[in-house]
């Protein structure tokens, strides 16, 4: 069981990256929420999470079974 916790891991980072991309206001700091430059890093940063979520994920399921 222990070692399925890094593709949960994974999964989790891609969830919150997820809700980063699809909610960014909600995810910027309240001082910087007026600010389209600031959400739109967040969004971007929720996009590099979901892709390095994903590939944690299916990085650390293919090892279980090498």
């Amino acid at each position: 069981m222990y070692y399925l916790i890094p593709v949960f891991l994974g999964i989790v980072i891609a969830i919150l990256g997820i809700i980063m991309a699809i909610f960014p206001r909600i995810s910027t700091r309240r001082d910087r929420r007026n600010d389209p430059k600031a959400v739109m890093k967040t969004r971007l940063s929720g996009f590099a999470m979901i892709v390095l979520g994903i590939l944690l994920a299916i990085l650390r399921f293919i090892l279980l079974f090498r």
